[in-house]
């Protein structure tokens, strides 16, 4: 094996990926996809380096085109080495034909991306230096083994600690920023943020995170993981009305929307851990239905960050029931008994679940139109149906909350 750098030209024109054919069955990689390429250019154009090396070999049925040479102190052991199949480490040169091909089993999609920026940028890119890692000799069944290992053995980062340490750089580095804006992932960042301001709160969420790079422990009281968490909340963050609201403003609304469930249902709150309301069911459901819960707050005109404007609008989670198998019989549960975990809510399970609970959960809020029948016959339809932008703001605004209990 070689290590090295070579010129992004070469690697564009000679590298080549064996992709299978389904009708041949011949090849072993996956199909390119065009946008992660597309992304790749972009990346690079921006200044990034991608350190980790391409993986190239060059097969067992073209080592009669190639030729190698070491070079510095230790040549004269390269020959002993090759002959006696011992290990050897030194600096050599390789060379071969233009049209040999370097067939590639790992980094297809920057191999694409280097070529579409040669077609934008030539000139600035000709000498750009791609790291690559070269095996000599290879057959094609051990580079196809190669591949297998490199794509099996890997382990993805912790979508949690990869969350949160994107949040830091973009915190640092304005053009990051920009690139999620256009990738239109910067709710990731903002949700990271909100995450951070509710850890720091008095609420149901003090504590209730597990820490990045740990792992649950049964008396920790830790209820989810933070990226579970962020990804719940992206119905919420691309709400209109909070689209270009601050972190800070957007956390005092979610704060005071779970102290209102708990003024509903306090018995959940009390020992959590035996209850999905804050789990993935119960967080997916809730922030899923915020944005209706702020407008009937909205055509009230209360303030977005008061739990018992919350707490008004949900007060008919009292009343939500559905049944459960306990000890071999179904019993009809509601209140806080319907979110115990192996309870009725546990048996929502799926897209076609969350769907279903949602919809449960819709059918006991009021309507904003039914709000706004009330506030008529009271007398302030006119500011409901239409609240000024003080009032907006004014929603907004940070509010004092009760100490949560815990």
């Amino acid at each position: 094996m070689f290590l090295g750098y070579v010129p992004a030209p070469l690697i564009a024109v000679q590298a080549k990926v064996d992709v299978r054919h389904p009708q041949s069955a011949q090849g072993y990689q996956r199909v390119p996809v065009q946008g992660r390429i597309g992304k790749v250019a972009t990346y690079y154009e921006r200044g990034g380096l991608m350190s980790n090396p391409l993986m190239l070999n060059i097969r067992d049925s073209d080592m009669h085109a190639l030729r190698v040479d070491a070079v510095g102190p230790g040549k004269h052991s390269f020959k002993a080495a090759v002959r006696d199949k011992s290990n050897w480490v030194g600096s050599g040169m390789l060379t071969f034909p233009r049209d040999l091909s370097l067939w590639m089993y790992d980094g297809q999609h920057r191999q694409a991306g280097l070529a579409l920026l040669l077609q934008r940028h030539s000139e600035i890119f000709a000498n750009f230096p791609v790291p690559v890692a070269i095996t000599l000799g290879l057959s094609r069944t051990a580079e196809a083994r190669e591949f297998y290992e490199l794509n099996t053995n890997a382990v993805a980062v912790q979508t949690d600690l990869a969350w949160t340490l994107l949040a830091s750089l973009a915190a640092e580095d304005p053009s990051l920023r920009d690139t999620l804006v256009d990738r239109e992932r910067d709710w990731l960042i903002k949700g990271e943020e909100i995450v951070s301001e509710l850890e720091r709160k008095d609420g149901p969420w003090h504590g209730r995170f597990l820490p990045v790079n740990t792992r649950k422990r049964m008396s920790d009281g830790t209820l989810v993981r933070r990226a579970q968490f962020v990804r719940s909340l992206r119905p919420v963050l691309e709400f209109p009305l909070l689209k270009r609201a601050n972190a800070t403003d957007i956390a005092e609304i979610v704060n005071a929307h779970w102290l209102g469930i708990a003024q509903v249902l306090p018995d959940a709150f009390v020992e959590p851990a035996g209850f999905v309301l804050q789990k993935g069911t119960g967080i997916n459901t809730f922030h899923t239905l915020l944005p209706h819960v702020i407008e009937i707050i909205r055509s009230r005109c209360q303030r977005l960050t008061d739990p018992q404007a919350h707490a008004e609008v949900l007060r008919g989670l009292k009343d939500l029931s559905g049944y459960a198998v306990v000890g071999g019989s179904q019993i009809q549960t509601s209140g806080a008994e319907f979110w115990r975990v192996g309870s009725a809510a546990s048996t929502f399970s799926g897209n076609a679940g969350k769907r279903r609970i949602r919809a449960l959960v819709q059918e006991v809020l009021p309507t904003p139109e039914e709000a706004a029948i009330i506030l008529k016959i009271s007398g302030r339809a006119s500011r409901a149906q239409h609240p000024a932008p003080t009032a907006v703001k004014r929603a907004l605004r940070s509010d004092a909350v009760r100490a949560f209990p815990r």
